[in-house]
């Protein structure tokens, strides 16, 4: 099994060196230290012995960086990516060095041997052996430069896969995409995603049940349903409050449906009695509390928006403090995540009177309408601080622009957390729907307002 990834190798220092005396220079600094990563010899080291295991496709190992600049130099093309950085990496305990490095050198001549200089290395230092590709940009044939896209990285997956079969090797038959780093360390930490909540609800379901019938009930009091019909490809969970489903291959082999069946067969005669616990226990009528909060004016009712976001934040059981309300369906269990977040908006909202959609529009308006006067303002002062020589002008001039960054900064917070209310008030009102769906309940409890007393006229 190897999986594989390209990228570019761009110099992160070119703007800042384009008005420099010799700027091509500059334009080898990412290529050369990519060369030296590759070829690094810690990286390379087998035990107590160190194993040089790098090798030139239409080049020299050991002068790889030289050949790569002069084909770069014959044919004039020493801007933009200098070469492309690919990896292959494979299976702990699935392959020696010798055979990595020889895939290595196969996938490399395969891809790219006809047109560009390539430097493989294989490195040792980890669990799992993975071979460094070094692909020059330009192609020594007829200088054309080389076309990084999906069709290219389908290309070098599908080679990748092809020799995997033909050293006997094992193969991922359904890769899965890139997960977002947000995500990735999200659910490395063991948070609420949205990934997560399906993996915690399918394990307590498995751990109350003895058979499939009892498994599918468990599993749709949490608020999650399997459909695993013959006119579906693949096996998907989906809430039961509607929503995009998932494919259950991608929450891990685990969790798929034969292994599903399995975990379940595995439980003895006892887990009924948490089956019975969980599904017959007496359900407390859900009684929304008020909220005290300091209203805008005295007296005066709360609604629109802000009062949309406080009740949010309650039933995420974030307001108040004291709450003990613990939500149920599986949307609203996610976006616990972004509390924080939720509960800025709501800090917007009460602080600008915000009360509907139009007034959030207006604050938009008016937010970038007070950015492009100040940042006029701030140019001119950039201006008259070119032609100041006098040092006490010059820092009350820098004081006066620290200030006007400090205002447009926060204007552009604003601007973008309306933007983001304008995005999630209507996902909000569907979640706060569902949620008093799972209680039983068709629509809020509305309270009684309370009328002012009158007072009696003599």
């Amino acid at each position: 099994m190897a999986t594989t990834k390209i990228w570019p190798i761009k110099d992160s220092l070119r703007r800042v060196t384009e008005y420099a005396a010799n700027p091509e220079k500059t334009e080898y600094d990412d290529l050369k230290a990519s060369i030296g990563y590759a070829v690094n010899g810690e990286k390379t080291r087998f035990g107590d012995e160190k194993v040089y295991l790098t090798t030139g496709i239409r080049c020299d190992a050991d002068t790889a960086f030289e050949e790569m600049m002069a084909v770069k130099e014959a044919f004039g093309k020493t801007g933009g990516n200098v070469a492309y950085h690919a990896y292959q990496s494979f299976k702990p305990d699935e392959v020696t060095p010798q055979v990595c490095h020889q895939i290595g050198i196969e996938l490399a001549e395969k891809l790219w041997g006809d047109r560009f200089q390539v430097l493989v290395a294989t490195h040792l230092d980890k669990e799992h052996l993975h071979n460094h590709f070094i692909v020059n940009s330009v192609s020594f044939v007829d200088g054309k430069k080389f076309n990084d896209n999906k069709a290219a990285y389908r290309k070098l997956r599908q080679t990748s896969d092809e020799l995997c079969r033909e050293h006997a090797l094992s193969v991922i038959e359904r890769p899965r995409c890139r997960t977002p780093r947000q995500i990735y360390f999200a659910e490395k930490n063991g948070e609420a995603t949205r990934y997560n909540l399906m993996r915690w609800a399918i394990d307590d379901a498995i751990s109350m049940s003895t058979n499939m019938e009892m498994f599918e009930e468990v599993l749709r009091k949490k608020g999650y349903r399997i459909r695993a019909d013959v006119n579906r490809k693949y096996p998907v969970i989906c809430s039961v409050y509607g929503g995009r489903p998932t494919r259950l291959y991608q929450l891990g082999a685990e969790y798929e449906p034969q292994k599903i069946y399995a975990r379940v067969c595995e439980n003895d005669i006892s887990t009924r009695e948490y089956y019975y616990r969980f599904m017959y226990r007496s359900n407390t009528r859900f009684q929304p509390k008020r909220i005290r909060t300091h209203s805008p004016k005295p007296g005066q009712k709360i609604t629109g928006l802000f009062a949309l976001y406080l009740h949010y934040l309650y039933l995420l059981g974030y307001r108040p403090k004291r709450n003990h309300y613990q939500p149920m369906t599986p949307e609203m269990k996610a976006a616990m995540r972004k509390c924080d977040e939720y509960s800025r908006h709501a800090r917007l909202l009460a602080r600008e009177h915000l009360r509907t959609e139009d007034d959030v529009k207006t604050l938009i308006s008016r937010c970038d309408g007070r950015i492009i006067s100040l940042c006029d303002e701030r140019q001119k002062i950039r201006n008259r601080m070119r032609r100041c020589h006098d040092p006490d002008r010059l820092t009350e001039l820098k004081q006066r622009r620290d200030s006007l960054t400090t205002e447009i900064r926060s204007l552009r917070t604003d601007k973008k957390t309306a933007g983001q209310i304008l995005d999630r008030a209507e996902q909000i009102r569907e979640d706060v729907a569902r949620e008093y769906a799972a209680q039983g309940k068709d629509q809020r409890q509305k309270t009684k307002q309370r009328k002012p007393r009158e007072q009696e006229t003599r």
